[in-house]
């Protein structure tokens, strides 16, 4: 029984990386059930958001609702594709996209000013560390990390720097979103 739980572990810490070409990746339609990011000629395979951490999405979908970016018609959208590069697509858990974003029919990809991302204990720390360069290149202007294992979160607001906060501590999506604001409490309350 033991051997057959560390060989679950092995399988869900193991990267699945698949050789491609961007082409045929945006006209690819795996039925796996995992979601895919790309990293320049390969996709990457990723589970997407857990039904446990729903309730996070949702308080602070509901903070997010009592905002003026909101009233402007602005949204937070899950798991939305974001294409830091032309060759690089991630998948944060939230993504913040103006009114004006939303609109646009360029071929340009708009960049979200703000993300969240729910880091799990299988996550690894080089991947995990690596978005965050990928997101402030890209001109994501503030990360949440949000650590449901710990009831923690770090607020990125440049790669360089960083804030942990925990249980009363207020954090916020700084210029993106500037009356977006909740503790860590409320972030993890049910």
């Amino acid at each position: 029984m033991e051997s057959a739980v560390l060989e679950q572990q092995e399988r869900e810490t193991d990267e699945v990386r698949i050789a491609m070409s961007k082409e045929t990746f945006l006209n690819w339609s795996p039925d796996d059930g995992f979601l895919y990011e790309y990293d320049n000629g390969f996709a990457e395979q990723t589970t997407g958001m857990k039904r446990r951490e729903r309730y996070i999405i949702s308080n602070i979908q509901n903070k997010f609702d009592t905002t003026q970016a909101h009233e402007q018609r602005a949204m937070l959208f899950e798991e939305s594709d974001v294409w830091v590069t032309d060759s690089q697509k991630r998948i944060p858990d939230m993504a913040f996209f103006t009114r004006e974003q939303i609109a646009d029919t360029s071929e340009t990809e708009p960049i979200p000013a703000f993300v969240v991302e729910l880091i799990s204990p299988s996550d690894k720390a080089d991947k995990i560390e690596r978005k965050v360069i990928e997101y402030f290149s890209a001109g994501i202007q503030i990360i949440w990390h949000v650590f449901p294992a710990l009831q923690m979160v770090r607020v990125f607001t440049s790669v360089k720097t960083s804030i942990t906060h925990f249980e009363t501590d207020v954090f916020d999506a700084g210029s993106a979103i500037p009356d977006l604001s909740m503790t860590v409490n409320e972030l993890f309350a049910r």
